[in-house]
């Protein structure tokens, strides 16, 4: 089995929109400070069992496919965090991760409500 030039240039285009959405989010969150304020870890903590939530509901499937939905996000904000802090494990959380995270969030939740009306 061999790899394509087309499969590269999908997972290219993915992780571009992923990264994109994650970086829109930093930059929303730069732009207006109440927002920022807004993002502590308690309120993240509910905004992501709201969306494991929603997405169960949305997808007409069980919470292990909510579960499943968060999961992705977090990884993905996880490893540009670590690469964005060039690999010191102490700035993992800094005050970038949640605004990023939240861009895949939304991009996320977007995807998944689109592909369960069509």
């Amino acid at each position: 089995m061999s790899i394509g030039i087309w499969q590269i240039i999908i997972l290219a285009i993915v992780i571009g929109v992923l990264l994109g959405s994650g970086y829109l989010g930093i930059y929303i969150a730069k732009q207006n400070p109440k927002f920022k304020k807004f993002l502590t870890t308690k309120n993240v903590i509910i905004i992501s069992l709201v969306y494991i939530v929603a997405v169960s509901f949305i997808s007409g499937k069980n919470v292990a496919y909510g579960f499943g939905a968060i999961f992705t996000p977090y990884v993905i904000t996880l490893i540009n965090s670590v690469f964005r802090n060039k690999f010191k494990f102490k700035n993992t959380f800094d005050d970038k991760f949640y605004p990023f995270f939240m861009g895949l969030l939304v991009f996320a939740f977007i995807s998944t409500t689109l592909s369960a009306i069509f």
